[in-house]
């Protein structure tokens, strides 16, 4: 290890003999439970995935490679290079959107503190899970690991990316810079990526030179990648404005001080710019991170060097130095006694904000019997935590109409007026583009909700009638959970859709993941998780 900062290379080594040294009784029953949960919930995405658009060429692509045959490819069968299974089986568990988001810590009540029944914490948007569960499956065939080695391997790389995250305060994204908050250092490619070859070092027997040389392999195929961070810098001078101030200690979300959310200068500038048209690449995110990040331990194992200093290297580090982060002290913080994984489930497809305006719409059009034929207007409005620039830009079906649905707001609660649910099938092309659902979306209008939190949906009626639904916090959050009838409901809904894997297997399937710490063998797993 080449590190000329004492503290950074201590802060390195501590971070490197935690993925190495802890152990199963180590995470404590909280993280062992959410973990088994997580898990579940990713093999049912990947398997529902398996038919979005785009997948199936992609599953018959990658099994016309040959090659040695490592890891499963899930739903469809087949056996591939771990690299690859890794990164399909990661689109497909990406595919709809439907997997675990947001890291979770303690809040200090500073800046940015969020306060649920009184308890301050904070929250960081992440997308982890989705690239670690599938990837530690992946290698955990080759070395046949058990259960508890899975669970405690997965943990460990989603801890080391969730450290290397939280090392900076940053504004929510979608929304303009919080004037509150000390600037993020740049950073370099994905703090995920880490986490797989962390766990690719873990799962297959490297040493801690070897581990640390695949970091540092991991920057240099991750140079160039996706830049972490809120939302993009605004040209709109910002400064403190008047907003709403909600009820101390009482609020699940907040948004960052001078933040007007849909009346916002930023938001409007935002709108206003266009380039509306959403690709591939957010699935493609979870595929990458999880090729690189194998592809670095197998460099590292095969004996290469990576750059010296991967995490605080200034030239070459996924921060310009520890000294950098304005909260760099978090990373150790806690180190082998607190393992922080993501805590938030997704009821629905869809990016999380769009989860809540879903629940709105189904319980609206379920609890009024509404024929949305006859609906004239729809107006959804947001509270200032619920505005995010992002998926309140103007639906447009696009060159790949799943994502472009998955990510809008307009979207998301015409499809749940005109179902009454929202499943995987709804964000396929051909179920996109049913003409009643294309002529209800342009009614749907975003307005400001004067709330603390959640959002209103307001439908009115051609005949005058007027129907409204509120709804406070989404489902899926810690202190609103999906419960295990509704994550299983949610494993067995895409099982179903996926017309690939029997049932009878899934519920085998299922049970084995529920006990997944006596389960000896993971390939018992895949061997239920693809058709037969």
């Amino acid at each position: 290890m080449s590190v000329d900062n004492r503290e950074e290379k201590a802060v390195s080594d501590a971070l490197i003999a935690n993925v190495l040294n802890t152990r199963y009784e180590d995470l404590g029953e909280e993280v062992i439970y959410n973990s088994k949960r997580r898990i579940i919930d990713m093999i049912g995405n990947a398997i529902g995935g398996t038919r979005c658009d785009g997948n199936p060429e992609l599953a018959a692509m990658y099994k016309s490679w040959g090659g040695r045959k490592d890891s499963t490819i899930l739903g469809y069968g087949g056996k591939g290079l771990v690299q690859d299974v890794a990164m399909l089986n990661c689109i497909f568990g990406r595919s709809f959107d439907r997997g675990q988001v947001t890291v979770i810590i303690d809040g200090d009540g500073t800046s940015g503190t969020i306060y649920v029944d009184g308890k301050p914490i904070r929250r960081f948007a992440s997308h982890i899970t989705e690239t670690t569960a599938l990837s530690t499956l992946a290698l955990g065939e080759i070395k046949g690991i058990n259960g508890k080695e899975f669970i405690t391997a997965m943990v460990v790389g989603d801890d080391l990316a969730a450290r290397l995250l939280i090392a900076n305060d940053r504004t929510p994204p979608g929304q303009a810079s919080s004037p509150d908050l000390p600037p993020a250092p740049p950073s370099r490619g994905n703090s995920t990526t880490f986490g797989i070859a962390a766990i690719y070092g873990r799962v297959m027997g490297l040493t801690s030179e070897q581990i640390w040389n695949a970091l540092g392999l991991t920057m240099m195929l991750e140079r160039g990648g996706m830049m972490a961070g809120g939302a993009p810098p605004s040209t709109t001078s910002r400064s403190r404005q008047p907003r709403p101030t909600p009820e101390s200690g009482e609020k699940a979300q907040e948004a960052n001080p001078g933040w007007l959310g849909v009346n916002d200068p930023f938001f409007k500038e935002q709108i206003a710019r266009g380039g509306y048209d959403e690709t591939v690449s957010v699935k493609f995110w979870n595929a990458v991170e999880a090729r690189n990040g194998i592809n670095a331990g197998q460099y590292a194992e095969a004996g290469w060097p990576g750059v010296n200093n991967p995490f605080f290297g200034d030239r070459n580090g996924y921060y310009p130095s520890l000294e950098s982060c304005n909260r760099g002290e978090r990373i150790t913080d806690g180190l082998g006694k607190i393992y922080h994984v993501e805590q938030v489930f997704k009821p629905w497809p869809g990016g999380r904000p769009t989860n809540i305006t879903t629940e709105a719409a189904i319980a609206l059009a379920s609890n009024n019997d509404i024929n949305t034929e006859e609906i004239e207007e729809v107006n959804l409005n947001l509270s200032l935590t619920c505005t995010a620039v992002h998926y309140s830009k103007p639906y447009t079906v696009g060159m790949y109409p799943p994502m472009n649905a998955l990510w809008n707001f307009h979207f998301a609660v015409a499809n749940a007026l005109y179902r009454r649910s929202s499943k995987d099938e709804h964000y396929i092309a051909e179920n996109i583009l049913d003409p009643k659902l294309q002529a209800l979306i342009p009614k749907v209008k975003l307005g400001y909700l004067d709330k603390p939190e959640g959002v209103e949906l307001v439908v009115k009626m051609k005949d005058g009638r007027t129907y409204s639904q509120y709804v406070d916090r989404p489902l899926g959050e810690p202190y609103k959970p999906l419960t295990r009838d509704g994550l299983i409901d949610k494993f067995m809904e895409q099982v179903e859709f996926s017309q690939l894997v029997d049932r009878k297997d899934a519920e085998k399937l299922v049970d084995l993941l529920e006990n997944l710490e006596e389960v000896d063998n993971v390939n018992r797993l895949t061997e239920l998780a693809v058709k037969r």
